[in-house]
C-alpha cells in the first residue's frame, strides 16, 4: 500500500504557468487527510521555494536541486545537504570546457538565501531579485558548499538539450550524478555522484520506514527519472519527457489537466 506520495512541482503538480489548481490543491488536502505522508522533489533551489507552502498548503519536507538538499517547509531551514566535492566539480567543468571553451558555469550553494553564483559569462535563464554573486569556478567550489553545478554552453554549440546530455553523460561516468529538467533550456546540472531526486526520495522514505513498493512518485522530466524508476509506484504526466514515459508503470492526463490530483485518487481508491 502506498504510504509516501513524492510530486515534482514544475510541469507536474503546477499548471503550465506556475499556478496550481483548486483541483490539485483540494486532492493534497485529501491526501494527508488520509494518512498518505506528501514529499515535493524538485530541481528547484530554496530561493524558489518560499511560495510553495502558501501554494499548495503543504509545509512539510522538500527535495530540493534534484535530491541534494532536504528543506523543512515550515521554516525554510536546510535539514541535511549533499555537497558536491570540488575537486570532482572542477575536473568536470574542465571535461565541459573541452567541448565548448566558452561554456559557462554557476552553482547553487547549500544556503536558504544567497544561494546562486555565477561565472562572468553565464547567463541565468530566469530573473533574479538581485544581481547574484560573480566567482571564477574554483572560487564557487572554495566555498565547500556546493550542492548543484550548472552548465550552459555558447551559442556555437548546435545541440538541443538531450543530445548535449547524452555527449555530456560519457564525460561524467564516475565523476558526477548529471541531468536535465527542462528540454527548452540548454543547459545541465550536475551533483555528487549517486545523489539525483531517486537517491533523495530513497534516503527520505527509508528515515520514515517505507521501502519503495511503499512509494508513489511522478514527474515530468529526465531529472525525474531517478525516482521514477526507484518508487514501486512511478507515474509519467502527459506532457512528460518520452524518457520518463520509458520507465514509468502508470500514465496519467497532463498537468493542466490536473494529474496529481488523478493519481492522488486513483491510490486513495485502491487503499
Amino acid at each position: 500500500m502506498t504510504k509516501l506520495f513524492a510530486t515534482d512541482l514544475d510541469g507536474t503538480l503546477l499548471q503550465t504557468g506556475g499556478s496550481l489548481s483548486s483541483e490539485n490543491f483540494a486532492a493534497l488536502r485529501r491526501a494527508e487527510e488520509a494518512g498518505l505522508d506528501i514529499v515535493f522533489v524538485t530541481g528547484r533551489p530554496p530561493r524558489w521555494m518560499s511560495e510553495i507552502p502558501d501554494m499548495t498548503g503543504h509545509s512539510g519536507l522538500a527535495l530540493c536541486a534534484n535530491g541534494a538538499l532536504l528543506l523543512d517547509l515550515s521554516d525554510h531551514s536546510i535539514v541535511n545537504a549533499e555537497i558536491l566535492d570540488s575537486s570532482a566539480g572542477l575536473e568536470m567543468a574542465q571535461k565541459l570546457s573541452e567541448i565548448d571553451p566558452n561554456m559557462s558555469f554557476a552553482v547553487e550553494l547549500a544556503l536558504p538565501h544567497n544561494d546562486f553564483v555565477i561565472d562572468a559569462t553565464y547567463r541565468p535563464r530566469w530573473e533574479t531579485r538581485t544581481p547574484p554573486l560573480t566567482m571564477s569556478i574554483q572560487e564557487m567550489f572554495d566555498t565547500g558548499k556546493v550542492v548543484k553545478l550548472l552548465a550552459r554552453p555558447s551559442s556555437a554549440v548546435t545541440h538541443d538539450a538531450d543530445s548535449f546530455l547524452v555527449e555530456a553523460e560519457h564525460l561524467a561516468e564516475g565523476i558526477v550524478d548529471i541531468t536535465h529538467s527542462d528540454i527548452n533550456d540548454l543547459m545541465i546540472e550536475m551533483s555528487a555522484l549517486g545523489v539525483n531526486k531517486g537517491s533523495g526520495l530513497a534516503k527520505l522514505a527509508a528515515e520514515r520506514g517505507f521501502d519503495a513498493s511503499q512509494v508513489a512518485a511522478v514527474g515530468d522530466m529526465p531529472n525525474d527519472v531517478p525516482m521514477i524508476k526507484w518508487a514501486g509506484r512511478g507515474a509519467a504526466v502527459a506532457n512528460a519527457h518520452q524518457w520518463v514515459k520509458d520507465v514509468a508503470d502508470e500514465f496519467l492526463p497532463s498537468n493542466d489537466e490536473h494529474a496529481v490530483a488523478v493519481f492522488i485518487d486513483r491510490i486513495l481508491s485502491e487503499r
